[in-house]
């Protein structure tokens, strides 16, 4: 696995520049020329996966309640700002369609169904042959755990953190992750070396300030993910 340039990952579809987790967000993102565009993903009461981070949808919408208990229909008619609506995954999937990476973050709440949201989220990116231009995080380790046991050969699924514990570095290795996501600041280069000596990516997110660009591209990050991919990619133009 190559770690010579790092990749530029929009988080949140670009939430620096268009509303998170919007297709609008995914479109400025291609505008930009991102390598890949970063979204989060939870079950609404229907059992689709659509694109939000919070279990709650009055942070980001004119809406209020769970998102869980919110069905299509009811997501089709709240605004995600500038008019934009909830999509599902597959919209966004629909959108991407292997112009670049994709990083689908699963979202997990207390209660919710873990299997329940692979095997949902599973199933889109295989009717859309997605796997191939598709990364699988989740902060969740049952999550993680679930999706390394479920998902197909030619997976790539990493864990995310704030900075990696024994305990992540051992479900990566019995699980063959293929990489660890980590806050900016918890990279280290001792952690870079770990996950090179393991084939594994060394992401990290959400990194916005050009000094902790430049520090995390010089530890050898494999992928950065920020607002502001511009920052991330004038850092690389600038090295």
């Amino acid at each position: 696995m190559s770690h010579d340039t790092p990749l530029v990952i929009a988080h949140r579809t670009t939430m620096g520049h268009a509303p998170e987790n919007t297709l609008l967000g995914i479109q400025t993102a291609q505008e930009m020329g991102c390598d890949g565009v970063e979204i989060d993903v939870r079950l609404c009461a229907d059992g689709v996966p659509v694109l939000i981070h919070d279990d709650d949808l009055s942070r980001t919408t004119d809406a209020s309640g769970r998102v869980a208990d919110a069905s299509l229909d009811t997501l089709a008619r709240v605004d995600a700002g500038r008019g934009q609506l909830v999509p599902t995954l597959r919209d966004a999937l629909g959108l991407v369609s292997g112009q670049m990476l994709c990083v689908v973050e699963l979202k997990v709440s207390t209660g919710d169904d873990v299997p329940a949201l692979c095997d949902a989220v599973l199933r889109d990116l295989a009717e859309v042959d997605a796997l191939a231009w598709t990364w699988l995080w989740s902060f969740d380790s049952d999550t993680v755990i679930e999706l390394a046991r479920r998902a197909p050969h030619g997976r790539r699924i990493a864990h995310l953190c704030l900075s990696p514990t024994s305990d992540i570095w051992q479900i990566a290795a019995e699980h063959r992750l293929d990489g660890i996501s980590m806050h900016g600041s918890g990279l280290t280069a001792e952690h870079a070396a770990a996950c090179r000596a393991h084939d594994m990516a060394a992401f990290v997110w959400t990194v916005n300030e050009p000094s902790d660009i430049e520090r995390c591209i010089a530890l050898g990050a494999t992928g950065v993910v920020g607002d502001y991919p511009e920052r991330i990619q004038a850092a690389i133009d600038h090295r």
